[in-house]
């Protein structure tokens, strides 16, 4: 060394002696880079390893939370679980299981990656190995820094707090969730939360009854639903037909007959009440001995219904845990009426989703709502219309589009064309006293028109009404005497279960579609046109 300086020293005044000592220079800064990577290399050798043993202690909890999360969900399957928080609690569990199974595999994927990077690099050269190992050591200390450590504990933390909390979940669901060992109040509600169909047929001197409730699962939140329907026919007398369709939400403690009747006794609406009060007569007097069960998997139109039924939910009650707090349910009366208080809050009518009432508007009942104008035509009762009233009743239904201003609002319809100008704050008995006068002068001084609707909502609640023209009023034949039209009366009743209630929904949907939220409009169209294309 001591030559080595001494040569520098001769030759630092020379080009040569310049270019020796930038070598030493470069040399130095060489040895000294080598000497970072090789500490560098260490300490991110025994980090990596670190990290590896971290992660793999991560994918242990990980899959340990996994599966108590699914176990919860599972066991809680094979229990009868109706209660809507509950369904809920699930609902989270069932999405915290998912997510730790993503996050599961993430952890493991890159486990992987790193063992296939290792093999690869140890069959390669020197060179390339080398290269390789610089990137891992880079790569190490980036990504098992104390930030990715930090977010990866905090995710192993979190999902291990929602598998403890399962546990408490089953509790929960033992005590409430297990119809199997419960003694139910209603002998009906045992059937159909049990899958089975209710139906109920009688056919006795020209008059018709039937009744029927299917029941449906919905998405988890939703719980059990059940569509129902009752009709009433008399050939002899069809203005005294009628028909009610409701769709109400199921538990252990329903009592199905009891809510309709309920509900329909604080009905608001004057032109129903009559109605309202027949259907209830007609339904406590159901020989509940003559009730008949079949499964609902066997009906060849469950997949049709469980389609439109989740849409029909949706648009009648968006928010399926609205009033389930029992806070107090709004009044649908006006404000000078003493039926005003009857809708405060009843803890039996919260199932209640959506009731529907159709009738005859008998030639007595023409008369008297005819306009004064009217009164001196002296038409033959011949061409007076027969005309059916109908009220779509949604008690949760949404106030979208309704200003924050407006309570209440009501918009006209006459043959599919909406008119304009828009009734502000009125009631729905206010609505219904004033709308069928209207609607029999607006049919029966146009004949061209065939239907009259009105499209009532509230801050809480919506309604849909209308008048609908459907044939010149006659009576029927007393007594059937030929066999042709014998054969034709049982045809025509040959299935009206499946025939008559797909019927009246898709007549429903044809009026009252274009007023569905936008989200269901797509579904709920397609849905009409697969039973047109199965009544083709």
């Amino acid at each position: 060394m001591c030559v080595y300086r001494d040569i520098l020293r001769l030759s630092s005044c020379t080009g040569i002696g310049r270019s020796l000592a930038m070598a030493e220079m470069v040399g130095s800064a060489a040895a000294e880079e080598i000497l970072k990577q090789a500490f560098a290399g260490l300490i991110g050798k025994q980090q990596h390893e670190e990290g590896r043993d971290e992660e793999e202690h991560h994918m242990e909890r990980l899959e340990m939370a996994q599966i108590k999360l699914e176990a919860a969900v599972e066991t809680s399957c094979r229990w009868q679980v109706m209660d809507a928080s509950l369904l809920r609690w699930r609902k989270k569990l069932k999405c915290a299981a998912r997510e730790c199974d993503d996050t599961l595999r993430g952890f493991k994927q890159r486990a992987a990656e790193d063992e296939a990077r290792e093999q690869e690099a140890r069959g390669s050269s020197f060179p390339r190995r080398w290269a390789r190992a610089t990137k891992s050591i880079v790569t190490a200390l980036l990504s098992h820094d104390n930030s990715y450590a930090s977010s990866s504990s905090a995710a192993v933390r979190r999902f291990e707090r929602l598998a403890d909390s399962a546990g408490e979940f089953l509790r929960f669901a033992e005590l409430g969730g297990t119809p199997r060992r419960y003694m139910f109040a209603d002998p009906l509600i045992g059937h159909l939360l049990a899958g089975q169909e209710l139906r109920y047929r009688l056919v006795r001197r020209g008059q018709y009854h039937l009744f029927c409730v299917r029941p449906i699962r919905l998405e988890e939140d939703r719980g059990r639903e059940a569509a129902l329907l009752f009709m009433y026919e008399d050939d002899e007398a069809p203005e005294k037909n009628l028909c009610l369709g409701s769709i109400l939400r199921l538990s252990e403690s329903t009592d199905i007959v009891g809510t309709i009747i309920k509900f329909l006794d604080l009905l608001v609406a004057p032109h129903f009440k009559s109605t309202a009060e027949s259907v209830s007569k007609e339904l406590a007097q159901l020989p509940t001995q003559d009730f008949w069960w079949v499964p609902y998997v066997d009906s060849s139109h469950r997949k049709l219904w469980n389609s439109i039924h989740s849409s029909m939910t949706q648009w009648f009650r968006p928010d399926p845990l609205c009033c389930k707090q029992h806070e107090p349910m709004p009044s649908y009366g006006g404000s000078s009426s003493s039926s005003t208080m009857k809708l405060s809050y009843v803890a039996d009518l919260e199932p209640v989703i959506q009731l529907s009432l159709n009738r005859h508007i008998p030639l007595s009942e023409y008369n008297k709502h005819r306009s004064k104008a009217a009164e001196g035509d002296t038409s033959c009762h011949k061409n007076v219309p027969h005309l059916k009233i109908g009220l779509v009743f949604a008690p949760h239904g949404s106030s979208e589009g309704l200003l924050p201003s407006v309570e209440s609002s009501a918009i006209e319809v006459i043959d599919g064309a909406e008119q304009s100008g828009a009734h502000t704050n009125i009631s729905l008995e206010q609505l219904d006293e004033f709308m069928l006068p209207k609607a029999i002068d607006c049919l029966r001084q146009k004949a061209e028109l065939t239907v009259y609707q009105m499209f009532w909502r509230s801050k809480h609640g919506a309604a849909f009404l209308l008048v609908r023209k459907t044939g010149l009023m006659k009576m029927p034949p007393r007594h059937v005497t030929g066999v042709g039209d014998r054969r034709f009366m049982i045809q025509r009743r040959r299935d009206p279960k499946l025939e008559k209630w797909v019927q009246l929904v898709k007549d429903f949907l044809d009026l009252w579609a274009a007023h569905a939220p936008r989200k269901l409009q797509s579904s709920i169209v397609e849905w009409i046109q697969k039973v047109d294309e199965k009544q083709n």
